[in-house]
Order: C-alpha cells, then structure tokens, then sequence
C-alpha cells in the first residue's frame, strides 16, 4: 500500500504529514524531539485497515520550525486544522506517545467532537514538578548553546531499555540521528512548551472515550505504576505493559504494541 508525504500549510507553518491506507482515521502523534518516523512499524501495520495519518509536529521533521514556546495546546490546534485540511470528517483515534500525550489531553480539551479513541503510550497526565521544570530548561540552554549534538546521546538511556540498547543497538543509533537532525530552535520550542502544560490529573475522570495506555516495564520515565494510575482513573481505560522495553514502546517491541493496538481498535 502506498504511503504519502504531504506538505500542507496549517496555522501559519509548513507542516509534513505521512497519509496511508484506508478506512477509519487513526492519528498519531510522535515523542520528543523526534518525527513520525518512530511509528513506521504501526503505520506499516495499520495502514492495511486504517487511514493512518502521522504528521511532523510543528519544529519537527520535514515541519516548520517557531521560535519560542510551543505550548502544548498550540500542538493540539494544528492536529485540528491538519484534519480539516485533509476533509477527514469522522472523529479520529489518537495515538500519542510522552509529549504526544500531552498534546492528546490538549485535543480532548478542545476538540472533544473530533475524538473517538485514544491510544496513550508512555506518557503522564501531571504537569512537571519544579525539578522537572529546571530540568527542561537547562536542556533548553544547552540545545541553543550546543546543538542538539549535546543532548541526543545522553538521552537513550531515558528511552530505551537495557535490553533494547543491548540487543537492537541499531534502535538507539537511529534515535541519536533523528534527534541530531532536529532543528535546536524546535526542540527548545517544544521543550518549554512541556515544561509550562497543563495538569489533567485531576480530569481524567470526565474523559470518558476508550482509551489504551501502552507502557514499557522498564520504562523510567513513566514508570508502570504511573500509567496504571492514569488508566484507573478514565472509565473506559485499560493499561497493557510491555516486557523488557523501555519508554519508546511502539519502536522497542513492535509486534506486542501493534497487536494490542489492533486489538483495541476492533473493540472501538
């Protein structure tokens, strides 16, 4: 089946999207600071039932780069205006994965009318504590400083398992390149935007799609306990934790992930 590279124009900036297969819309929202590339095993995959609809977030990939702060809602706004760009009429199901997350609370927030379903990856409902906060912003200084070149290494262990850094060493090398090509405006962009969002924690209750957490066991990030406490919370949550992988789930088993996305997605 064929895969389409589409350049469109959204809220002021040139914005790549990858448009595949047929059927129903799923949308899926990529981690930080990478591209809709690390879901390519799930666009291979659904593209056979779904029209998969995987775009490059503002400051990303092939999109266009804003400078400043990117807030999470602001992410949320261009997910809205791409699909009307692209005429899709029925409500979508959401794939988001970490800062994906994010931007799917944002989505439910706004545009509760375009949303059917979610898939959440390796995320968290609750703003940054102050660490945190710190935390970005010093990665902020140094990206602008330095180059995403500073910051692209250190960050595997955060996201990968030890045995994924053991077994598929290619996975991690991939990221290191995809991160390193990111502009540093972009990724410091983004990473204010994370590091100022909104807490849901405490609305998690009023969301009432379907919804799948997805979460790698050794995930470090968003532990397990973390997203089983997320998914307790929504009324029509179920949690599914993958074995041995770490906080990029989908791209570290992606067999496990899709069959239990599939899997979902027929109970839709």
């Amino acid at each position: 089946m064929s895969q389409q590279l589409i350049d469109q124009s959204v809220n002021g900036i040139r914005m790549r999207v990858c448009v595949a297969g047929e059927g129903p819309p799923v949308l899926l929202v990529h981690g930080f600071p990478l591209s809709h590339r690390m879901w390519q095993a799930q666009i291979d995959h659904l593209q056979q039932q779904y029209t998969v609809i995987a775009p490059d977030l503002r400051g990303f990939g092939g999109s266009g780069v804003t400078v400043g702060t990117v807030s999470m809602e602001q992410h949320a706004r261009d997910l809205s205006e791409l699909l009307d760009h692209l005429e899709i009429k029925e409500p979508v199901i959401l794939g988001g994965l970490s800062m994906g997350g994010y931007i799917a609370w944002e989505f439910w927030k706004h545009f509760p009318e375009k949303l059917k379903a979610l898939i959440l990856c390796d995320t968290r409902a609750d703003a940054d504590s102050e660490e945190g906060v710190n935390n970005r912003l010093k990665m902020v200084e140094l990206v602008l400083r330095h180059g995403p070149q500073a910051v692209a290494s250190a960050m595997i262990p955060n996201l990968l398992s030890v045995t994924s850094r053991e077994q598929s060493p290619e996975i991690g090398q991939n990221l290191i390149a995809e991160i390193e090509s990111t502009e540093a405006e972009g990724i410091a962009a983004s990473q204010r935007g994370m590091a100022e969002r909104s807490d849901f924690s405490g609305m998690l209750e009023r969301i009432e799609v379907p919804a799948l957490l997805v979460v790698g066991s050794e995930d470090i990030l968003t532990p397990p306990a973390v997203m089983q406490a997320v998914s307790a919370q929504m009324p029509q949550a179920s949690c599914f934790e993958v074995s041995q992988v770490g906080h990029m789930a989908p791209l570290e088993a992606p067999g496990q992930v899709n069959q239990a996305i599939e899997k979902f997605l027929a109970s839709c």
